[in-house]
């Protein structure tokens, strides 16, 4: 599981606030820089060793202690954190200003909770410090970890720790061989001070990879603030930015891991800071802004280092040639290592936690659970039923079916084009409803699908790379298409794809780009070359998958009888068989269980990731992109929200099971139907249901149900535990407040 970083606390909004966002507000306007720099709490925590041990022994037991090292030389150890009323009018403005402004509370009561959010945070960093010290190595849970290092966690200076038994356990030792000696010589290294020494303490407890993406964050956050400015700018000098708003975008498109960031051939950091003066030199892999010159860079820059100069952030003295070398910088990145190793703990907590849980008792959750979808099933309806699949995801399990014939379906439209709506509307005004039916047929041959991405190249954002420039791997259809693919960050530079969708399939038309204007003429296709398409793609995503399946005879030449099923006292009842114009299925998805179904790199998630693909470049039904597995379908012989004859055909596609192919017509064109998901009647995950063994093996029903149960049990645990921790060590010997320096502020309003 790819690792969910705690939201960081960071000064740059207090350069957002002097670029206007507050304008107005009398916060600080009444402070001036010594008054910023007073010093409103110190922590401590060594100066209250009993209150420490006993810490200690509450949490972890009575028999653990501060070791002889630890103990003896405690004071040395940890050093006085002072949190500055700098500090707390900027998390004020980064988190606290919603809470008075929604009304929900005062600046008093926002000020009390943002001055003890601040003295938790130095009490937490000082105790993993001496946590780690105690245990002579950092060891966190293996889930904390990228799908990437997980991969090979040797190539990172990594171990995988083993039990007693020699067996592999889900901790891994990220950090090994720690001692006070040499955190102390780290500590008193000549020259440091202040913020810088603490850089360094908090350091030696990193990896180098944290270090680098602490940095990284760091640029990566002054950038965005400079780049907002800079748009502003570009903007007022009659520049523009803004361009049509491009089409949906598959969910988690151009994301990269959480702890990735961009590195040159030695593995070091490759991002800098763009200030304008800099525009000759090698940014790494910063982008600029459309429309950004060296002249509207610097102009946004100086405004930046305007606003920190306004909110006391910078001293007037020291020069903004080298924004790194300023204090400003120092304490920003401090942060970010304060709260990289506030996670980093919270990982551990989290090894500590899941160590004490036993297979027994994750069953026990997985067969409460069971249990109450299985009693709510039996006295709700179909609709009901499928409104809970529709809640299904990685995180929300649909356990329990009460008949088979329940399922999912993708779905592709190729759309009647408007002068062919126009037309059949103007026949079915003047014609019985079987002989629109038979017309609607007839007509369907001239429907034409087109690739729908074009805005991907021409929206807000320009998500489109040349795959063959780039080295990147794509489908080539026999040189149909262009070698244009989308989201280089998700298949590059760190990135690992997105969650089931293939991404290798290229724009098909014709692309052409002159003065940075594009020229996009997308390509045009029928039915049965969607078909052969689908086919091409997914033996391209899979070697071993193949669609095979046939057409119906005479789909185009039906007549108005062929539609009538029979004549009753009711009415005319009408045959949506005859609207079915291809049934095929996907073949070489093997033995495929929902348990299974969704294993990263098996049959059927490679199958699910190449239609889900073709779904994005040619559906006009926006409305099942982004789902899960698409459409729930109830069985048949329960009625549906659905057209008629996507009901009937879903159904009947869903009856015969994952991985089939339906082809139907209805008002608005052609529907290509892919059953993502057949579910069983009674345990949809079979007889074993959750299964242990299988916890870390990605992408199966039992990793995810793992993932789930573990992390809402683990953030609990690791939130209680750090409650206690705070709740012991934050007393008056450790922690001291000085509330008068600080009073103008909770007396606002």
């Amino acid at each position: 599981m790819k690792k969910k970083l705690i939201s960081l606390i960071s000064l740059v909004l207090a350069a957002v606030f002097g670029l206007g966002m507050f304008a107005g507000c009398d916060l600080i306007s009444t402070d001036n820089k010594r008054d910023m720099e007073q010093i409103v709490a110190e922590v401590n925590i060594g100066s209250d060793e009993d209150s420490l041990n006993d810490m200690f022994a509450t949490i972890f037991g009575g028999s653990y202690a501060l070791e002889g090292d630890v103990a003896e030389n405690l004071s040395s150890i940890v050093t006085t954190e002072n949190v500055y009323k700098r500090d707390l009018v900027a998390y004020f403005i980064n988190y606290g200003y919603s809470y008075v402004s929604s009304g929900s509370y005062t600046y008093a009561q926002v000020f009390e909770m943002m001055m003890q959010s601040l003295v938790s945070r130095k009490i937490m960093v000082q105790y993993a410090m001496l946590y780690y010290l105690n245990e002579g190595e950092v060891v966190v849970d293996r889930d904390s970890l990228s799908e990437e290092v997980l991969a090979d966690p040797e190539a990172y200076g990594y171990e995988v720790v083993v039990d007693g038994n020699g067996q592999a356990t889900d901790g891994i030792r990220v950090k090994g061989g720690l001692t006070v000696k040499d955190f102390l010589g780290v500590k008193n290294a000549e020259g440091l001070k202040g913020d810088k020494q603490v850089l360094e303490m908090i350091g030696y407890f990193l990896t180098d990879d944290e270090k680098n993406f602490a940095e990284y964050s760091l640029r990566l956050a002054i950038n965005n603030a400079i780049d907002e400015q800079e748009k502003a700018i570009i903007t007022a000098e009659g520049g523009d930015t803004d361009e049509e708003t491009a089409r949906t975008t598959p969910t988690g498109a151009n994301q990269t891991d959480d702890d990735y960031y961009p590195k040159d051939e030695e593995g070091n950091l490759y991002y800098q800071i763009y200030t304008g003066s800099n525009y000759n030199e090698d940014l790494g892999e910063y982008e600029k802004v459309d429309g950004s010159t060296p002249v509207t860079r610097k102009k946004a820059y100086n405004a930046f280092i305007n606003s920190l100069i306004r909110n006391y952030l910078k001293d007037e003295s020291e020069s903004a040639a080298d924004l790194a070398s300023l204090d400003y910088y120092s304490v920003e990145l401090k942060t970010q290592y304060e709260q990289m190793m506030i996670n980093k703990f919270s990982d551990t907590l989290a090894l500590n936690m899941t160590a004490q849980r036993e297979n027994a008792d994750l069953q026990s959750r997985y067969n409460l659970m069971y249990d109450t979808q299985r009693a709510k099933a039996s006295t709700g309806t179909s609709s009901s039923f499928t409104s809970t699949m529709d809640s299904m995801s990685d995180s929300s399990f649909v356990l329990y079916s009460p008949a088979a014939g329940y399922g999912f379906v993708y779905n592709v439209l190729l759309p009647f084009s408007t002068s062919q709506s126009n037309m059949l509307t103007a026949f079915k005004n003047s014609n019985t409803t079987a002989a629109y039916l038979a017309e609607r047929n007839r007509m369907a041959e001239d429907i034409l699908g087109s690739d729908q991405r074009a805005s991907w190249f021409t929206g807000e954002e320009d998500y489109s790379f040349d795959a063959a420039k780039e080295g990147v791997s794509y489908y080539d259809n026999g040189g149909k298409g262009t070698s244009y693919l989308f989201f280089k960050d998700s298949y590059t530079g760190g990135g690992t794809g997105i969650d089931r969708y293939a991404g290798k399939y290229p724009f098909q038309g014709s692309v052409s780009k002159e003065d940075d204007e594009y020229e996009i003429v997308p390509a045009e296709i029928d039915i049965d070359g969607f078909l052969e398409e689908l086919d091409g793609y997914l033996g391209y995503v899979d070697k071993g998958l193949s669609l095979e399946g046939s057409t119906e005879a005479g789909f185009y030449d039906r007549t108005a009888q062929d539609f009538i099923l029979e004549n009753t006292a009711g009415g005319i009842e009408y045959d949506y068989s005859q609207a079915i114009y291809y049934k095929g299925s996907v073949l070489g998805l093997g033995d495929v269980t929902p348990s299974s179904l969704l294993a990263e790199g098996s049959a059927s998630y490679n199958a699910i990731s190449a239609f889900n693909d073709l779904m994005f470049a040619y559906s006009t039904d926006t409305g099942c992109l982004n789902t899960y597995l698409g459409y729930s379908v109830a069985a048949k012989g329960y009625s549906t929200s659905y057209v008629a004859e996507f009901e009937y055909a879903a159904q009947e596609a869903v009856a015969e099971g994952t991985g089939t192919v339906y082809v139907v017509l209805t008002d608005y064109g052609w529907h290509v139907i892919y059953v993502s998901m057949a579910l069983p009647a009674d345990k949809v995950y079979g007889e074993e249901g959750f299964v242990y063994d299988e916890r870390n093996t990605e992408g199966t029903f039992s990793y995810y149900f793992y993932q789930t149960m573990k992390e809402e049990v683990s953030a609990s645990y690791s939130s209680d535990i750090q409650d206690r921790i705070i709740e012991l060590l934050n007393n008056d010997k450790n922690v001291t407040v000085y509330k008068k320096r600080y009073s103008d502020l909770t007396s606002l309003g």
